[in-house]
């Protein structure tokens, strides 16, 4: 049976970065003959690469790219194919003519470094990425592409990767227009929590194979599930995920319409399975859709979102001290952060060891060669020094190309190793590249980047696997595994330990025995594989944030009411088209209370100056009074004034703005008393207005209206004083023609009122 896997046919296209074919672009059409002949001669070629005719496949590919030489458009094309399969010197051959034929066209860069990357050139991956986030600062898909880029670059510290990670998460959340509010909990009281999962890769994928049994074996009275798939493949995977819960295709959606869809279905828990892996909708999550976000599964770093409620990991991938990496808080699940399943076409039997045909021990690797660098390499080659008659089998899909298998033979033999000891594979289908395992006798890790699912299915066929975890979760997958299944002395401490467990593994053919045939064994009684076990794990861990953040969130809530403060504003007329609070009191910090004599206003509080009895002694932290003191007599302002001390708290204090008569007074002077001084939302407000009330508000009857006295600054000083305030700091506006006052309750010193007076009063 011929079984394809992950993104195409062959098993070895594990895709973590996105190519050229991200951007949006007409193809240059130099005749509608040649259109034909390119998209025709393209079909045929990658059928030939679905099959495995790559002869032919590159063969074609050679003639599209020498015959249409003059197309940038088409050698981008062309590149992409060549890449997806493994040749990376010809798909470097079309990127760079599409470069010198267009060279203020980015997309070459973007895919000559991500060849760099799958070829191991992390420097060069490195500098590429640098200059194209230079030139493309706000590109999401070249800012992921670099994020991922770095998990692989072991000369990369933890520090600046979590650097660059924070400053895609302020990126992000700046696009979105700043950090959102936490959306509201709803109680857990007799339903089951809402989980979204969004992903790219809900199919053959990593991640789709690691996900789909967990989603298949959730409970229905804990937890309700939505699939937000965003990626383009529909296979038996996403079948039987689609068949599991409520599945969404959001491939077309962008991130706001997607956020909308998420709060629509009422999601209690988001969780994202991508990073910044291809296709991730990470940038969604900076739209806070949920309440409680989660990272999981299929990244392997910090997301860098400071709003990310956690990551889940556990105890072999993060032990103490990991929290230095992330923006998230760790949570550690206590049996493992995987579920692994094989797939339904691998072999049922395990192979007979590989040295009992051979009579020489076989090492390997199947992982991505983007994980080889020369710490990898120089390891390498000291186990084989160690174990004299060994070989080493590599298979990947980059494998198919000539010259890279050719760099890395020669990477081997200058370290002193012969060639033919060294076996370099290409791709092959998934249900072929898990018999080869029966050729290897030990699986070696690469580092720092170590396998995930390949490394679970070297197990499955009783490979046993040696690792050296390192400081980044990344380099601790294995070790993970190996702990979850028993086996934690394959997990080195440092080089020298590596070539140590390595080749005493390879002397003892006893237990090389033993364990391929007892390797099934041990998984299936493990957590690793304990699909029911792990799945109440992960929804009671789920379940418990979620109830913590609740009554985190209610705990906040319950303080901030103790905490804030209160202003009560006085006469501030409707709320859609009545006076605002100056901006020092816009803030959650301050909680407005409404008093208003007009019941048609809506006012909190239906009340009027001069008797305030409904508020008690001692309340509220602020008032505010725009315009209303010029209402009572002159007799009632000391009146007035003691009920706005009576209410304040003795660190209280009073903003009160009032017209300046002796501006108006002048504009008088000017014989200018029916011109009109300045517009306001109710017409011109002429000088008689300011004096005696607005007149067409008294003509519609709301007498209270009328201004009954007025003041200098003199005069409201001294009304201040004489009432009881304190302290007082006033000034005069002549392009206003008001009055501006801070007066306090108690008594400040000069500096601190002068500072109040500069926060509350406008410039």
């Amino acid at each position: 049976m011929k079984c394809a896997s992950w993104l195409s046919p062959f098993c070895q296209n594990l895709r973590h970065s996105e190519s050229q074919l991200f951007f949006c672009f007409t193809i240059k059409v130099t005749s509608l003959r040649s259109l034909h002949f390119d998209t025709a001669t393209l079909a045929i070629a990658r059928q030939h690469a679905e099959v495995g005719q790559f002869d032919d496949f590159l063969a074609l590919c050679r003639q599209i790219s020498d015959s249409l030489a003059d197309d940038p458009n088409l050698q981008l094309d062309i590149g992409a194919l060549l890449s997806s399969y493994g040749f990376l010197n010809d798909a470097r051959a079309c990127y760079e003519k599409a470069q010198t034929l267009a060279p203020t066209d980015l997309r070459a860069q973007v895919n000559l470094a991500n060849l760099a990357r799958d070829a191991g050139e992390h420097a060069e991956a490195r500098r590429l990425y640098t200059d194209l986030l230079r030139q493309l600062p706000d590109h999401p898909a070249i800012r992921r592409n670099a994020l991922t880029s770095l998990e692989y670059d072991p000369e990369v510290p933890d520090a600046e990767r979590l650097v660059q990670a924070q400053a895609w998460g302020a990126w992000a959340i700046a696009r979105t227009g700043g950090v959102r509010p936490r959306p509201a909990l709803q109680p857990l009281q007799g339903r089951p929590l809402r989980i979204g999962y969004v992903s790219a890769d809900l199919c053959q994928h990593t991640v789709g194979l690691f996900v789909k049994d967990v989603l298949k074996t959730h409970d229905p009275t804990r937890v309700q599930v939505f699939a937000y798939s965003a990626g383009q493949v529909n296979d038996w995977v996403a079948d039987e995920i689609r068949s599991a819960c409520t599945f969404r295709d959001v491939a077309s959606l962008d991130d706001a319409a997607l956020a909308d869809q998420i709060r629509a279905d009422g999601i209690d828990v988001l969780i994202d399975l991508s990073g910044h892996t291809a296709g991730s909708r990470l940038t969604a999550f900076a739209h806070r859709p949920a309440p409680v976000m989660v990272s999981w599964l299929g990244y392997f770093a910090t997301t860098g979102l400071p709003t990310m409620d956690a990551v889940l990991l556990d105890a072999w991938h993060a032990p103490s001290g990991t929290e230095a990496q992330f923006a998230e808080p760790i949570l550690r699940l206590p049996s493992g952060r995987f579920c692994y399943q094989p797939v339904p076409w691998a072999p049922a039997e395990v192979s007979a060891s590989a040295f009992e045909r051979n009579g020489f021990i076989t090492f390997g690797c199947f992982n991505n060669t983007a994980k080889f660098n020369a710490g990898v390499f120089d390891a390498w080659a000291r186990v084989l020094h160690a174990v004299p008659d060994a070989r080493l089998i590599l298979k990947w899909r980059t494998f198919n190309d000539e010259a890279f298998r050719q760099q890395v033979t020669d990477t081997f033999t200058s370290r002193g190793i012969a060639a033919e000891r060294i076996e370099l594979r290409g791709p092959s289908f998934h249900a072929d590249l898990l018999k080869e395992y029966a050729d290897l006798d030990i699986a070696l890790d690469p580092f720092p980047f170590t396998g995930g699912l390949t490394s679970c299915e070297a197990l499955w066929m009783g490979v046993p696997v040696v690792t050296w975890p390192q400081t980044r979760v990344v380099s601790r997958q294995t070790h993970a595994f190996l702990h979850q299944i028993g086996l934690p002395e394959l997990s080195a401490k440092d080089t020298d330990d590596y070539v140590r467990i390595a080749a005493e593994l390879a002397n003892d053919r006893e237990r090389l025995t033993q364990l391929r045939t007892t390797l099934r064994d041990r998984m299936r009684a493990s957590p690793l594989m304990d699909v029911a076990g792990f799945t109440r794990q992960l929804e009671g861990t789920l379940i418990d944030l979620y109830r913590r953040i609740e009554a985190e969130e209610s705990h906040k809530a319950m303080n901030a009411r103790i905490l804030q403060r209160t202003i009560l504003h006085v006469g501030p007329g409707h709320r859609n088209n009545g006076a605002k609070l100056p901006v020092a009191f816009q803030s959650s910090e301050w909680q407005e209370i409404r008093l208003d004599i007009d019941p048609a206003n809506e006012p909190d509080i239906v009340g009027s100056m001069l008797d305030m009895a409904v508020v008690a002694d001692a309340s509220v932290d602020a008032i505010y009074s725009a315009h209303n003191i010029e209402h009572v007599y002159a007799h009632e302002v000391p009146l007035v004034l003691k009920e706005f001390l009576r209410v304040l708290k003795p660190d209280g204090f009073l903003v009160v703005t009032c017209p300046d008569l002796q501006t108006v007074c002048q504009l008088v002077a000017e014989d200018k008393l029916g011109d009109a001084a300045y517009t306001s939302q109710a017409g011109p407000i002429t000088p008689l207005d300011i004096l005696y009330g607005h007149g067409a508000a008294l003509a519609a009857g709301h007498l209270y209206m009328a201004h009954k006295t007025g003041f200098t600054l003199k005069t409201l000083t001294q009304a201040l004083h004489a009432a009881g305030f304190a302290s007082s700091a006033g000034k005069r506006r002549l392009k206003g023609l008001d009055l501006w006052f801070v007066a306090s309750k108690g008594p400040m010193e000069e500096e601190a009122l002068r500072e109040l007076a500069g926060k509350v009063l406008p410039g």
